[in-house]
Formats: C-alpha cells, structure tokens, sequence
C-alpha cells in the first residue's frame, strides 16, 4: 500500500515552525484557534499532491508560498512516502527563489537536517554528506510538471532512477490533484464543480470547446470578412459591383497617374533635346534670315529692272503701233479722197491716153490721106484752127500759171498753217503735260501697288498659316499613330507571350499536382489498409472484457504460457459469447492432450500488445499523413515556386498590356482630339488665309479700278488734249477748206474762162470748119468722114486734155498706191505684229513679273517663318528661364540633362513646357482623384479586413503602394484566393464545430454511466440512516453557445458534401444551405460576445441535478445541495459526494492497482457533522482508500481519528504542533476500515 506517510517542516511557516513532524498514514485531525496555522499544514499536504502554487488558495494579499514557506536558504519541507516495502522522502526546498524537489530513498532521519544543537544545515552539502553512500538522491527537478509526472508515475520520457518513487502509475493523473485541489478549496457543492469532477475523471485530457480559439482565430472578423467578400460579389439590379467599379477606377486613375509621370519624364527629356536644338539652330536660322531677305532683295531689284526695261520696250512698240495707225489712218483718208475723186475712173480715162495718142494720130492720119488733095484748104484751115488751138492753150497756159500760183499759195498757206498748228500742238501738250505726267504717275502708283498685293497675295498664297502648330499637330498625329501601333503591337506580342507563360505554367502546374495526386493516393491506400487493421485491433480491445481473453485474465494465471500459445486469437481469444468456466481437478491438459507448451515459441498478443500494434499503427498512420501533409506542403511550395517563378512575368506581360492599352486609349483619345485640333488650325488657316486674300483680292480690285480711273484719267488727259489738238486740226483744216474753196472758186473761174475761151474758139473752129467743110464738099472732100473724124478727135482732145491735167492725180495716187495702198496688209499686219509684240512683251513681262512676285511672296514666307522661328526660339529660351524658377523644374531637371537622341521631337521648348505644366497639374488632379477613389474604395472595410487593405494613409508612397497593391489584387485575381479562403475556412469551422461538439456529446454515454456508478456506489454502500435516497441526473443542455453548436454539428451531419462550396457568395440564392449556416455562425458570434465565456467544456453538454430525500423531505431535483435541507445535511451531502468523486477518478486513474494507494482529501467543513455522521463519513471515505484531513477549533470525538493534533503559537509567534492522540490499531493490516 503507497500513501502519504509523514510531512515534516524545518524553519518554515513565514519562520514561525522551526521544526514539526505531522504523521499523515490515517485520518487526521489538526484543532486550535483561528491563525494558529491549520490552514498552513493543509495547503503543505494539499502541494505534495498538486505541486501549483496558484491552486493553494493563497489569498494574493498574502506572501507568497516561496516565501511563506520558505523563509530561509535552509528552509525545507520533507514529504515521507510509504510503500509496500520501503519509504522513500520528497524535499521541497528553495533553489534560484523558488520551490524545487529532491527525491531521495530512505525514510526520513532528523539528523539528515538538523544538526547536534538543533539547528538546520546551512547547505546542501551537508545533508549531502549526512546521507552518506548508501542513500540516493535525484537531481534538482525545477519543473512542477516534471515533479507531478514523477510523483504520479508517468513514466513516458522519465529516466529509469524515477519510477521507484511513484506513488501510482498512470498517465491519466492530473484529474487527482486537480479534484483533491478543488475539494480542498470549493466551499460549495454545485452541479458545476460534480460535473466537471465527473468529467475530469473520463479522460486524460480535458475535453472542451476554445470558445476563445473561435472568437479570436476561427471567428474572429468572420461576419466582417464575410461581407469583405460579398461586397465584391453582391451586384445592384443592372449588374454592376460598386467595389469592383470602385477599385478599377483606382486601377484607372492609377494607371494614368502612372502614364502621367512616364508622359512627363518623356516630356522633359524631349524638353532637354529640343533646349539643345534651339541653342545649335538658333545662329544657324539667323543666317538662314539673312541669306533669305538678301535673295529677296535681288528678285526685288530684278522686278524693277523688269519694269524699267518692259517700259522702255512697251515705248518703243506702242511708237510702232502709232506709226502704223497713221499710215492705215492716212490709207483710209487717202482712199476717202480718191473716191470722192473717182479715182478709178480717172484711173481708167488715164489709162486710155496711149490708145487714145494712138487713135488720134491715126484719124490724124486719115484726114490726112482724106485732105491731102485738098491740103491747101487743109492747111489754110489747119492754120486758122492752129491760130486758134494756139491762142486757147495761151490763154489755158497763162490761166494754168494762175492756177499753180494759186495752187502753190495754197501749199505754202497749208505748210505755214501746219506749222503754226503744230506749235499750238505742243503748246496744248505742254499745258496738259504735267496733268498727264500726274495721271500717269498715278497708273504707275496704283499698278505698282497692285504689284505690291499681287507679292503680298503671292506671299499669303504660298504662307502656310500657323505652320508650326500644323506641323506640329501633324507630327503628333504621326507619333500618335506610330505610338498606338507600336502600343497594340506590344499588346499583341504580351498577350501572346502572356498566354505561353500561362499554358507553360498550367503545364507545369498540372505536372507537379499529378505528381503529387498520384503520390497522396499510394499514401492512401496505405492508410486504408493501416486503418482497416486498426479497426479490427479496436473491436479485439473491445470484446476483450467479454471474450474468452478477458475471461482468462482474470482467472487463469499466466495462461499466455499454457493455453494461449495453441489458442485461434481471431476466431477464439478474442471472441465473445463461449461461456468459459474452470473445471476442478483436471490438470493442466488440452482436451486430453498433454502440450509441452515450452517448446511453442508464439508469443499471445494481450490488450497492451494489441494497443502498442494499434499505436504502431497509428504512428505509421500519423507518419503517412505526415507524408501526405509533407507532399502537400512540398506540392504548395513547388506551386508557389511556380507562381512565385511565373506570376512576376504575367504580371510584367499584364503591365505591358496595361500600360500599352492605356497609352493606346489615351493616344487614340489625343488622337482624336489632336485631330479636331489639326482640323480647326487648319479651317482657321484657310479661313485666314482666304479672309488674307479676300482682302488682297479686295486692294487689288480696288486699286485696279482706281488704276483704271487713273487710266481714264489718263485717257481724259490724253482725250483732252486730243480734242484740244482735234478741234485745232479741225479749225486748221476749215482754214484750210476755206482756202481750198477759194481755191477751188478761183480754179473754177479759170475753167470757166478757159470753158468760155474754149466755147469762144469752138465755135470760131467749128465756123471755120464749117467754111472748110463747105469748101471741102465744094472740092469735093469726103467731109462727112472728114466730120466724123473730127468729131472724134474732138472727143480725144477733150479725152487727152483731161488726162493731161490729172496726170498729177493719179502719180500721186499711184505714189500713195505704191507706198499706203499696196502696203496697207503690210502696215496692218506690222501693227498687228507689234500689237502681238506688245501683248507678248506684256504677257511675258506679266509671267516674269508673277514670278518674280511668286518668289518675293515665297521669300516673305520664309523670311516670317524664319522669323517666327527666331521668335519662338526666343520665346523658347525665355519660357525655359521662367520654367527653372518653378518647382516642376526642381522635379524634371535630371531628365532634361539626361535626354537622348531618341527624345527628338517636333515640338517646341514653349509648347513642352506647357505640356509640363499641364501634366503635372494633371499629375496633381489625378493624384487627388487617386486620393478621393482609393478613400472611396477604402471607406468599403474596416481597418481590420479580411483583405489587410489599408485604410488610412498618410504619405504619397503610401497612395501609390496600395495602388499598385490593389491593381495586382485586381489583375492576380486574388480575391478568387480569399474567396477559396474564407470557402475552406466555412467549411473548416463548420466541420471543426462538428468534430469538437460531436467529440463532446460522444462522452453522453460515459458521463451517463459515471453517473449511474455514483447513485448505484450511494445504493450499495450508504451509512445514514436520515438520507434514505441520494440521485444525480442529466437533462439537456441550458446553455445557448452549446445549442448553436449542437444545430451546426447537425448541420455538418446533414450536408457533408455541401459545405463551403462556390455558391457561398452567390448572392442569386438567398435560400441556399449556405445562408443557413452562415446565420448559425453569425449568431453563434452575436452569442459568445454576449457571455464572454471562453470556452464550452464537456459539463456545458448537459446540466446534473441531485434528489435528496432526507427522512420525510424530497428536495426534488435541485442544481445546488444548500436548498436540500439543514446545514449539517448539506455538508454531509457534499461530503458524500465529494469521497464519490474522488474515488470515481481514482479508481479510474489507477485501475490494476486501486487498491495498492491510499490519498488524501482535506474537507475542513465536516467538523460541522454530528460525531455519529463523523464517524460515518470517515468510514465511508476510508472504505474507498481515502484518508480525510480537516481542521476545527475543537476536537469532538478525538477516537475517531487516527491522529489528533493540537496547534498553538507562543509570545514569539512561533507555532507548536503537539500530537494528543494517536490511536493504536489492533491489527495494521486492516487500517482501511478502522483508520
């Protein structure tokens, strides 16, 4: 039998026990006054039991054990342990300032400690040397637990020198000083304490439920990380998710702060690139200006010269077109005057002198022949016609002398008049000369101002209107195009190479999960075989009470030498139901067979060996599932590998594309823009340039018409000084035909004279031809013939007279014939020719002159572009200056220094600056929208979500880092992971609550039957007479945690398969399995905040009620005995059912050997009971190997315990313990019954 024996104290008790021996083998009884110490001996005993120092009842306001106790270096408690054969001792002492243990084999000598005068040993060392070498000792055990596992023999990891000081053997110990511990210290006895005792006593480990695990691990944040999710998830009636909405436009916004700040990096190194530009070209265009204003002076001074020399050649043709014009205005007057004469007629009677000479010399002739008989009177007559023919061409001489002269005065009034005339001519000319000169003047300065517009149109038609910004915009559209080609090209290439990382990844993926499938299911087949094994070791252990194997245990010694060895163990050993009995006087033969069973080397499997294959078994169950857990694992970290190798490239290809299908969008929308700009720049051109050329076309219709005014005016001059001369030719030419009619008059007497001469003389010739034709016909002369040839000769003289006096006529006609008339083709054709000539000259003067204007309107051009270029580069060189001063410098200055050939660009310093300007301002908004969108979007979680977002931020670098956080949240697809997450983590919670609480009502049964063992124990062996009936019972569970928990386990049970499947944040089904359970959890959440429990233990599953029925009194069922009845009767109830539970868990601690120790249970209220109940409980505990200690000021009835001692306290305060009985038993053997 193992027990406590002695306590022994050596300068302890806050130093008021200097020494004291307490004998501890029976039950023990301390008396004396309030604050002698009796509560210091029980929490002594009670630490050899428990050895924790917080379950000791030490009010905090108190010294510490360690230092109540332990006062000095030297202060030691010695615990002697009896058992069966020897003692062994165990000393708590002070080691590093706190209790330590020693274990040490011998019983327990004074002189170990104490030295001859009495006083303890200072050191170790001497107790040490006292001890000598034949006593052992173990080394210092610091650790309690390790103390309580060598006490209680839990020998699992225990060297071998510690399981001789055990007092029992079990691993399922720490319910024994856990419940002496809480007899010891609860004063009252509620089902609480019963059921939890009850529980203790099932199982090795405590079974419960850590409500704190769920409420701050499993259900921590669980309704808020639910509704994370389901805010991306849920969707309004057209579809659309306000987060995902949200969180793109950070991506968006984000995007395009990111382009932004690239744009304007960009930016400012084409800035750089186009500063150094405008530094190389600015000298350069300088010279260009001036080489191109010196071309332009040349065409200038070529174009007069042109005018000059075109004048000159105009002159000298218009002189030949005038010469011309007078030779066919004097043909025409020539021919006027020659009709009026009848000049052809004239021409014709002329024509005919010869025949006419020859006809009158032949009639002549004739007469001749025809007088020649009768030529006396021929010439007689002949003479007195030649008398007269003479005196008449006298008389026609002298008239035509007058004539002449008169002819001749005329010629000379004509050519002094011509002159005096042609004086006046000039005169008149002189007088309007400089009215002329001014209107030609005039001409000269309208057409050279026409001229002047016909340059400046030149110079607009070939000016390109705001060329720099159409050029400009031009260029952007070309890069803009060039850029969005390049950004879809890059887009095509990393989308391509984004979906050959993917199918390479998949195919990796897919390679390692195979891999690792296939290995996880050779795993488990092992561990279905494993299992299957196991599964028939436990129905063996479970029959082995009521086989033939339990049968033999318990009444055949050493069977598994003998009959075991030949026994089937599946079908026999282990099997129930064959009724095994002993059979007497029959030796030791099998069925009548002797069997030298010593020469059968099989070894009989008992329970033990069949749980240590159960555990191998498990071992390798626990070592495949480790393998499986390691491939997992080393399957999770091949993917993340894969993802961690893979992921960073899809996400560099994602960005690319991102990045390139911003920029794209964004070029394509400046594209479009740019491209309505370019349009109006160039409408606004075009309108310019028309409303410019209006104008010129205006000046020029203007000036041409005032050129045409001023051409009239010249005309009106020249008109003028026509008429003025006109009207003189006039005035000369009616002096002149006043003079020609007097002529004329004049010569027209004479002819008449002469006529009258002629009339006068006709008729003397024609009297004397008559007289000579009378005497002719007297002579007998043909004269009718003679008549007929006079008369015609008559005519002929008339004929020939005529023809003689306009002998002058026709040479003059025939001169002006030979040098107007004949040439008149010739004259028209010259004038022509040089009207051709002159419109040629002009023409090609024009053609000259219009490209000498083109050129000079081409140089005007280029010379205002050159110079709106030197301006702009001024404008550039200033703008840049200023651009330095700002801040936005201060951020761009290194791109500017470090621009490459590869920044080239079209547009200027003035134009990027703005473009800077206007980017970072963009840079600025977007960053505020970045800020108000990622605050948006935040605002949607709290600080603790599910998601770790960041909800307050403080830096820029902050804004940016959750945005890129959240644009690979996003692109990566992670809340399908979280989502996965919070599916598992469902269905972990679900299914762990199912387990945990399935584990908790599975131990109905078992508590059920404790039960049971308890009422039956009272049944069997109760000793009051005044309680005739003590019952526990269970009912269901109160507890609102334990009721949800129950309703999820069912839940579990009833939908295995359904839990935490994808339609968790389906939203479309409101009525799914899934709402359900998440109501459970969210109530079960509501619920454990609402009672702050922390964890449901086995004893929340079910609630214990008592019946007491003390003589005539039926408590009922009651949860707390102080409603049973009397004081003394509620303490002896709890007394009862304290020894019950006590023995209830010892004897399950310790089922081979339960009754090979003894313990002890420290009750101080049962100095309440009456002596005869005393006696009664102390018999009723020691019946069960359980020695009761309590403390009371009195002893009552001293002969009912073993020991009776007496504590008290000096002046000094030092305490005595004085033992006054100690009861001999007759027989020590059967102290359990008489203790």
């Amino acid at each position: 039998m193992k027990y406590l024996n002695k306590i022994v104290f050596i300068n302890s008790a806050d130093k008021s026990l200097k020494y004291a021996e307490v004998n501890l083998d029976g039950n023990v009884h301390f008396i004396g006054t309030q604050g002698v110490g009796k509560s210091t001996l029980l929490r002594a005993i009670l630490f050899f039991y428990n050895a924790d120092k917080q379950k000791l009842g030490i009010p905090r306001e108190k010294k510490t054990f360690d230092e109540y106790y332990f006062p000095y270096q030297n202060s030691y408690i010695v615990y002697e342990v009896q058992t069966e054969n020897e003692l062994f001792c165990v000393l708590a002492f002070k080691s590093q300032g706190r209790v330590a243990f020693r274990f040490f084999d011998s019983a327990f000598d004074k002189n170990f400690f104490i030295d001859s005068e009495g006083r303890a040993f200072e050191s170790w060392d001497k107790t040490r040397e006292a001890f000598g070498k034949n006593i052992s000792y173990t080394r210092t055990i610091h650790i309690y637990e390790e103390y309580r596992n060598i006490l209680y023999g839990n020998n699992k990891g225990l060297p071998s020198e510690f399981r001789k000081y055990a007092l029992i053997e079990s691993k399922q110990f720490q319910n024994i000083p856990r419940t002496i511990s809480n007899v010891f210290l609860n004063a009252n006895l509620s089902a609480e304490f019963v059921k939890e005792t009850i529980i203790k006593s099932l199982n090795e480990e405590e079974i419960k439920i850590d409500l704190t695990t769920y409420s701050q691990t499993h259900l921590k944040d669980f309704e808020t990380n639910l509704n994370d999710i389901k805010k991306w998830t849920d969707r309004n009636r057209k579809g659309e998710n306000q987060v995902e909405k949200q969180a793109d436009n950070v991506s968006t916004v984000y995007s395009a702060l990111k382009y932004l700040n690239k744009k304007k990096a960009e930016l400012a190194s084409q800035l750089g690139w186009a500063l150094n530009n405008v530094k190389e070209q600015q000298p350069k265009v300088a010279e260009q200006l001036a080489v191109e204003e010196l071309k332009r002076n040349k065409v200038k001074t070529k174009l007069n010269e042109l005018d000059s020399v075109f004048d000159k050649k105009k002159e000298k043709t218009q002189e030949q077109i005038g010469k011309y014009k007078s030779k066919l205005k004097e043909i025409k007057t020539k021919r006027d005057e020659y009709v009026a004469l009848n000049i052809q007629s004239i021409l014709e009677r002329v024509s005919k002198k010869i025949p006419l000479d020859l006809d009158k010399k032949n009639l002549i002739g004739e007469k001749d022949i025809l007088t020649s008989k009768f030529l006396e009177i021929q010439k007689r007559y002949e003479l007195q016609l030649g008398q007269l023919e003479s005196q008449l061409k006298e008389f026609e001489n002298s008239k035509q002398t007058e004539k002449n002269s008169a002819k001749e005065n005329q010629l000379h009034f004509k050519e002094e008049l011509t002159k005096q005339y042609d004086l006046l001519y000039e005169e008149i000319r002189a007088q309007h000369k400089e009215g002329l000169e001014v209107a030609n003047s005039l001409v000269k300065g309208k057409d050279k101002a026409i001229t002047a517009n016909r340059i400046s149109r030149s110079e607009v038609r070939n000016k390109r209107f705001y060329e720099k910004e159409i050029d400009a915009y031009n260029a952007d559209i070309s890069n803009l195009n060039s850029a969005i080609s390049k950004a879809d090209n890059a887009i095509q290439q990393a989308t391509e190479k984004n979906k050959n990382i993917q199918k390479e990844w998949l195919l990796e993926e897919t390679g390692v999960k195979e891999d690792t499938k296939r290995k996880v299911e050779k795993q488990t087949e092992l561990q279905t075989k494993l299992n299957v094994n196991i599964s028939a070791i436990d129905t063996k252990i479970e029959n082995s009470k009521d086989s033939l194997y339990g049968w033999l245990n318990e009444h055949v010694p050493d069977w598994d030498k003998t009959i075991g060895k030949v026994i089937d163990e599946d079908n026999v050993l282990y099997k129930s139901g064959l009724n095994p009995k002993k059979i007497s006087n029959v030796d030791l033969s099998f069925f009548g067979i002797s069997i030298d069973t010593n020469e059968i080397t099989k070894k009989v499997k008992t329970v033990a060996d069949l749980q240590k294959e159960k555990d191998d078994f498990n071992i390798q169950i626990t070592a495949i599932l480790q393998v499986v857990t390691d491939l997992n694992s080393k399957s999770n970290e091949e993917l993340e590998k894969l993802r961690r190798r893979f992921q960073p490239k899809i996400k560099e290809q994602k960005e690319i594309v991102d990045t390139n299908k911003y920029q794209s969008d964004q070029n394509k929308i400046k594209l479009e823009e740019v491209g309505v700009r370019l349009t109006d720049w160039k409408t606004q051109a075009a309108t310019e340039q028309k409303a410019e050329l209006e104008i010129i076309d205006n000046a020029i219709s203007k000036l041409s018409e005032e050129k045409t005014n001023a051409e009239e005016q010249v005309q009106n001059v020249e008109g003028s000084i026509t008429k003025l001369i006109y009207t003189k030719k006039k005035e000369k030419e009616g002096k002149i035909k006043v003079e020609q009619l007097k002529l004329t008059e004049m010569i027209s007497k004479i002819d008449l004279l002469i006529q009258s001469e002629k009339n006068s003389i006709g008729k003397k010739e024609a009297e004397i031809k008559f007289k000579q034709k009378k005497e002719l016909n007297n002579k007998g002369a043909d004269t009718k013939r003679i008549e007929e040839i006079d008369l015609r000769l008559s005519v002929i003289d008339l004929e020939l007279i005529f023809i003689d006096n306009n002998r002058d006529t026709v040479a003059e006609y025939n001169k002006d014939k030979r040098e107007l008339f004949e040439k008149e083709d010739e004259f028209r054709g010259m004038k022509s020719l040089f009207e051709k000539q002159l419109e040629t000259e002009l023409a090609k003067h024009k053609q000259q002159q219009e490209k000498f204007i083109q050129d000079i309107g081409l140089h005007n051009a280029e010379i205002e572009s050159i110079g709106k270029t030197l301006t702009g580069f001024d404008t550039d060189l200033t703008a840049f200056d200023t651009f330095t001063k700002t801040d936005v410098y201060q951020t761009v200055e290194i791109f500017i220094s470090e621009y490459t050939d590869e920044n080239k660009t079209e547009f200027s310093c003035f134009f990027i600056i703005g473009e800077l300007n206007t980017t970072d301002n963009t840079i600025t908004k977007r960053y505020i929208e970045l800020q108000e969108a990622i605050n948006k979007f935040t605002g949607n979680f709290q600080e603790n979500n599910i998601f770790s977002f960041k909800v307050k931020f403080n830096e820029r670098a902050e804004f940016f880092e959750f945005a890129e956080m959240l644009k690979e949240f996003i692109e990566e697809n992670k809340l399908s992971e979280y989502k996965a997450r919070v599916e598992e983590r469902f269905a972990h919670i679900i299914r762990r609550i199912g387990i945990e609480t399935g584990d908790l009502i599975s131990k109905e049964g078992e508590i059920s039957q404790v039960i049971r063992d308890i009422n039956n124990d009272f049944v069997s062996r109760k000793f009051v007479q005044a309680i005739k009936s003590m019952e526990l019972r269970t009912k269901e569970s109160a507890n609102r945690i334990f009721g949800l928990l129950v309703e999820i386990k069912n839940f579990n049970d009833d939908n295995p398969y359904n839990i935490g499947k994808v339609d968790l944040f389906n939203s479309a089904d409101q009525v799914n399995k899934n709402e359900k359970a998440i109501s459970l959890l969210k109530e079960l959440i509501k619920e454990m905040a609402t009672s702050k429990e922390k964890e449901i233990n086995l004893s929340d599953s079910f609630e214990l009620e008592f019946r007491i029925v003390e003589n005539d009194n039926d408590s009922g069922w009651v949860e707390k005995l102080t409603n049973v009845g009397s004081e003394g009767t509620d303490v002896l109830v709890k007394a009862m059912i304290n020894i019950m539970l006590l023995n209830v868990f010892k004897e399950r601690a310790a089922k081979k050997y339960k009754d090979n120790f003894r313990l002890h249970c420290m009750m101080d209220e049962i100095g309440k009971l009456h002596p005869n109940n005393v006696k009664g409980i102390l018999k009723f505990a020691n019946d069960r190997n359980i020695l009761l200690i309590n403390s009371s000021p009195t002893s009552y009835n001293a002969t009912d315990y073993r020991y009776t001692y007496l504590l008290a306290k000096d002046a000094k305060n030092v305490t005595s313990i004085k033992r006054l009985v100690r009861k001999i038993l007759a027989v020590e053997s059967v102290i359990k019954t008489e203790a």
